[in-house]
């Protein structure tokens, strides 16, 4: 008998921190809607999902056969189970999200006192396949007692004119100005904070007009506290992988808010998400289909999004993009811890203990690695051969970089091959890189170069700090390590130097050429910060040794 042994590596233990939400709602068994769609959605998204099934459906892609709602008192445990666990004591329960209800579940949520979590309504009650799903009894009971001062409700557009016809004359609506006022009053009506008004039913024409074969698609969300009105407006979508389209599109806004995101983004990126999952499937069951929820989704607005129109900020050679970067209110105190460290300082003054600048040298040597990696990840999205070869090139004088550390660890008889275990990335190394990573992974050209590029820039003007102190020093006495300590500070202010950190400015500015979004900056200006942080911690673990 042959025998085979496979040993599985070690994995690195990481606290990786996950937002959390609960779905109350119905059971699909078919798995393209209710509880089933919000979890596949939740995960998605990178949150943790927990559930209360308010009831057990028999159903299909045809339709809902028959369904069971959950008894009270089981509810009543379900619910007592998940908030004493992830909710009490600042838990990280951070959204409820509801579809399919029934007066027993909303019974019992309503029970409690949730603050700090939000509520996103889905109000589900009349599924894509056309079975009903809330009577109206159940509509009114639940405007009344959980619609009423909830984070958002998300009805598309016949379950908003029923609930508006339930308080209020029926409005017709046959534009979109006509779609607009109807969604601000609907929203006066429920008394929710927000309310997003998906039209997947009201295909809109060239004119905004109504159409039956219109070409777009129009969702509206109106937030009350600004008054805002925000118009969604996308290509209409002739598919039949709608079924779950409306679970999935709440389960999608609400992971995003779990996540932090502002309303217009999540719900921005939650629409993407769905009509990317509508077109990247090939259809299931004999009715309407599912979507594909295994789909990649964005992770920023601008990724997704065509400006027209928007706040533009624009940059030239006396405004550049990164004095815009290091200047902001944001960056700018941060910055300047970064770049006059105390690490720096007592490197210039010769007070550091060595023994703590041979480990700086160990771990920019594993940064150093992951710093080659992320300009071959750039080079992976960049938008021209040019630009590919810019990449392709640091990555040379990287390596190059990398050799000379290796060779400056020699000299203190440490061997990378030989000590590999001693060697090992700490604390602060591993969440800078693995923070770099992921942006390499998720952002665009323009995004990565972002994150790399405090490192670059705050290397020189460190250097320009630390020469300035050395020269004060010039009644030092020339004792042990002195001389590695300004070799290193004059690195950082040598020609070689200067010229790289001056043509990653230009070169960094070209991206933003024509300028970009207020929008998009603020998304770069917190990868920059971010990384400006870890650049701080990265010094800060040195000398906390």
């Amino acid at each position: 008998m042959k025998s085979n042994y496979v040993k599985i590596r070690e994995t690195e233990s990481k606290n990786v921190q996950l937002p959390v939400v609960m779905t109350i709602a119905g059971s699909d068994s078919s798995g393209g809607a209710g509880i089933e769609a919000d979890l596949k959605t939740f995960s998605a998204f990178g949150v943790y999902g927990m559930t209360c099934i308010a009831a057990l459906t028999a159903q299909n892609t045809m339709g809902v056969k028959t369904f069971e709602k959950t008894s009270s008192n089981l509810l009543d445990q379900i619910l007592k189970a998940n908030l004493e666990d992830f909710y009490d004591n600042n838990g990280p329960l951070r959204v409820i999200k509801t579809g399919m209800l029934t007066k027993e579940a909303i019974q019992e949520i309503t029970k409690y006192d949730l603050k700090n979590v939000k509520f996103v309504i889905d109000p589900v009650m009349v599924s894509t396949s056309g079975s009903k799903l809330f009577d109206l009894e159940g509509i009114k009971f639940c405007v009344d007692k959980l619609m009423q001062n909830s984070f958002l409700v998300t009805p598309n557009f016949i379950e908003a004119k029923t609930l508006y016809t339930i308080f209020e004359n029926e409005k017709e609506i046959t534009n979109l100005e006509e779609f607009k006022l109807f969604v601000v009053e609907l929203q006066k009506v429920l008394k929710c904070e927000n309310l997003l008004v998906k039209g997947g039913h009201v295909p809109f024409d060239d004119d905004d007009k109504v159409s039956d074969n219109g070409k777009r698609i129009i969702d509206i969300l109106y937030q009350s506290a600004n008054d805002q009105l925000t118009v969604f407006e996308s290509n209409y979508i002739n598919s039949e992988n709608t079924h779950g389209t409306g679970c999935t599109l709440s389960s999608a806004i609400a992971a995003n808010i779990a996540k932090g995101k502002n309303l217009v983004e999540s719900v921005g990126i939650s629409i993407d998400y769905i009509h990317n999952g509508m077109l990247q499937m090939s259809k299931l069951g004999h009715g309407n289909g599912p979507l594909n929820h295994n789909i990649k989704p964005a992770d920023h607005l601008h990724q997704v999004v065509e400006y027209k129109n928007g706040d533009i900020i624009t940059f030239d050679e006396n405004h550049t993009f990164l004095d815009y970067l290091k200047n902001h209110p944001t960056v700018k105190e941060n910055w300047k811890k970064y770049t006059e460290h105390p690490f720096v300082k007592q490197v210039a003054e010769n007070s550091l203990q060595f023994d703590k600048f041979l480990y700086y040298l160990k771990q920019d040597y594993h940064y150093l690695i992951i710093y080659a990696r992320m300009h071959g990840l750039s080079a992976s999205k960049a938008e021209t051969y040019q630009q590919t070869h810019a990449q392709a090139t640091i990555i040379s004088e990287i390596v190059t970089e990398i050799e000379n550390h290796k060779r400056k660890l020699k000299a203190y008889d440490v061997d990378y091959d030989r000590d590999i275990d001693d060697l090992k990335p700490g604390k602060a190394c591993i969440e800078y890189c693995d923070y770099l990573i992921n942006c390499g992974m998720n952002e665009d050209y323009l995004g990565i170069k972002t994150a790399l590029a405090p490192c670059l820039h705050g290397y020189a003007e460190a250097g320009d700090y630390g020469i300035a102190q050395l020269n004060l020093q010039e009644n030092l006495k020339k004792i042990e390590h002195q001389k590695v300590y300004e070799s290193w500070l004059k690195e950082y202010t040598s020609d070689w130097y200067k010229k790289a950190d001056k043509e990653g400015a230009l070169a960094l500015n070209s991206l933003v050429g024509n300028g970009i979004t207020r929008k998009r900056a603020d998304e770069l200006v917190k990868i920059f910060n971010d990384v400006t942080l870890l650049e701080i911690n990265f010094w800060s673990e040195v000398l906390n040794l």
